[in-house]
């Protein structure tokens, strides 16, 4: 069938819908429901993008779900999940977006833009909570993390350093805490790698340990830059379950993606994905 691409909102948006038309007929690209959240909520060119989505779509891209509902769907049947695409719902998307010119509700975007930012302002209360502990239990590495460069070309070896050590966390335990809402059974839920919601929440992880490496250097972001960045994370979350992501975001999502899964592609536009990507439909 091919490898598996995901694209993020900055490579969709400045893409021609032509060329992202004839890029669909020889290879697997996913459009994250996500990308449509993005679209549906920003302030520029909005009727355009959603057009845009519905045209590539209709010429034979697959859509994924949100991140959120993978994770509840995890936390659902207690076993990690496995292909992003449902194949059995491609006709029905299809004929979806061919009857409706706007399949989703205004007003369910509005619901869902008011989730991401509620769940940017606990993730600045739990950054806080990290930066009181850090201060009382570990003023050693609290000394030593004020020393790190916090500039944006040290980004990249910084977001190293917190992989490496995040990894040697158990992410069943900190899934639990950023996922509480949703987990009814505790203790089947995020056992492993395998699991997408550990990938989710070892992402988040470091998301938030740098957080809290920015306030100790003087300023915490605003809760709109950490919804922003929420909206990133997921992107690179996905990538886990692919093989390719396209991104132009070099402060975020493209060194965290390279960093989080370097066995991974990471290409800033369609021109730079290789032969090897493309599909040879059966």
């Amino acid at each position: 069938m091919g490898k598996y691409i995901i694209i993020d909102k900055d490579v969709f948006e400045g893409t021609q819908t032509d060329k992202l038309v004839a890029f669909v007929q020889n290879h697997f690209l996913i459009l994250p429901d996500d990308l449509y959240y993005e679209c549906a909520t920003t302030d520029t060119n909005r009727e355009k993008l959603l057009d845009r989505f519905r045209s590539v779509v209709l010429a034979g891209a697959y859509i994924c779900p949100r991140v959120i509902d993978i994770i509840k769907k995890e936390a659902k049947n207690l076993s990690p999940c496995g292909f992003l695409v449902d194949l059995d719902k491609v006709p029905a998307v299809i004929r979806t977006f061919k009857k409706n010119k706007r399949p989703y509700n205004p007003q369910i975007v509005q619901r869902l833009q008011k989730e991401e930012m509620d769940m940017a302002k606990r993730l600045l209360c739990t950054a806080e909570g990290f930066n009181a502990k850090l201060a009382s239990d570990e003023p050693e590495l609290l000394a030593k993390v004020r020393k790190w460069d916090n500039s944006t070309a040290a980004r990249s070896s910084r977001l190293q350093e917190l992989t490496e050590f995040i990894d040697t966390q158990d992410m069943h335990e900190s899934a639990l805490k950023w996922l509480s809402g949703l987990v009814f059974s505790p203790e089947k839920f995020c056992l492993s790698k395998d699991w997408f919601s550990w990938e989710y929440s070892r992402l988040l992880h470091i998301l938030i340990q740098e957080r809290t490496f920015l306030r100790h250097c003087g300023g915490m972001p605003s809760d709109n830059a950490i919804e922003h960045d929420l909206q990133d994370i997921k992107y690179v979350a996905l990538l886990s379950r692919a093989n390719c992501l396209l991104t132009k975001d070099e402060k975020l999502v493209k060194p965290l993606a390279k960093t989080a899964f370097p066995e991974r592609d990471v290409f800033s536009n369609l021109d730079e994905v290789p032969e090897e990507y493309v599909c040879h439909w059966s």
